[in-house]
């Protein structure tokens, strides 16, 4: 079993947000407002992490940088991001000042909207900021009634997601060229699939082009091979679930579809310089 790596750390430490009146949680949901980056620092820049809920987050001071799905992307106040789950993040690097609200939430798309990609990041005006705010600020009040209303949470969010899907343009990091478009999905499909899939015709497949084409264009364009790309997001991959599961070596080399334990290490040890048995222990 994966574990959603922040919510983990919230459950664990309901203590010291609830002395401050920022955490709200509830089953699977929760809530932080005014959270500091500076006094408890959750992500570790060399971890990647797989998030297994969705997130909105509003970033309300100072700046960082993450990677979401391989892609790198920074943020500033103002900065409303939204991504649904199955999230491959890396933290970069973040400002001493660096404060947030966010909320955590299953994506049901039964009753959630399609949203137009997975991942939005809209900078509010002064405009859209206080629509924002204001939906925040009643999930908050509501969600702190005693018997939780889970159908007017879930119309809030419906409504605040509409509004960001409609507002929101399109990421600074997204592409705008042919080549660039094709990388985004190569990239896109490497996230999702490149734990299980390590050999180039297979993404060449998806993307209805050939393989030595694809090759081609990948390290055009990014400046690394799709090779690179694929085994880079495999280590990631094993290191999650490496660091932040119960599974053995040879469970994890199996999911991987390595055709052996042996193989597995081989590989993890080509690329990181340690075995998976000395990564898990230096994780925890």
């Amino acid at each position: 079993m994966l574990i959603d790596t922040i919510s983990l750390e919230l459950f664990n430490n309901t203590e010291h947000w609830k002395e401050n009146g920022q955490l709200i949680l509830h089953d699977r949901f929760f809530m932080l407002r005014d959270f500091s980056f500076a006094r408890k620092d959750f992500l570790k820049s060399s971890q990647p992490y797989r998030l297994q809920e969705g997130r909105v987050v509003i970033v309300k001071r100072g700046s960082a940088s993450y990677s979401f799905n391989l892609v790198d992307y920074h943020f500033q106040a103002g900065d409303v991001v939204v991504f649904l789950t199955d999230t491959l993040v890396e933290k970069k690097g973040h400002s001493n000042d660096f404060e947030v609200d966010a909320l955590s939430f299953d994506y049901d798309s039964s009753w959630l909207p399609p949203l137009d990609r997975g991942f939005l990041c809209h900078h509010t005006d002064s405009h859209t900021y206080p629509i924002v705010n204001q939906h925040f600020s009643l999930m908050w009040n509501m969600a702190q009634e005693a018997d939780f209303p889970a159908d007017n949470i879930k119309a809030l969010l419906n409504s605040l997601l509409i509004f960001l899907n409609r507002h929101a343009g399109q990421p600074s990091a997204m592409p705008a060229s042919r080549s660039e478009e094709i990388l985004r999905r190569f990239i896109t499909l490497v996230s999702k699939q490149a734990a299980r899939e390590r050999n180039i015709p297979f993404y060449a497949d998806k993307l209805c082009i050939a393989s030595h084409y694809l090759s081609t264009l990948v390290k055009q364009t990014s400046g690394r091979t799709a090779m690179q790309w694929i085994n880079q997001t495999a280590i990631k991959e094993a290191k999650v679930w490496l660091a932040y599961s119960d599974e053995t070596i040879a469970q994890i080399a199996d999911r991987m579809c390595f055709t052996c334990p042996a193989s597995f290490t081989k590989f993890f040890k080509r690329e990181v310089g340690v075995t998976p048995t000395e990564y898990r222990q230096k994780s925890f």
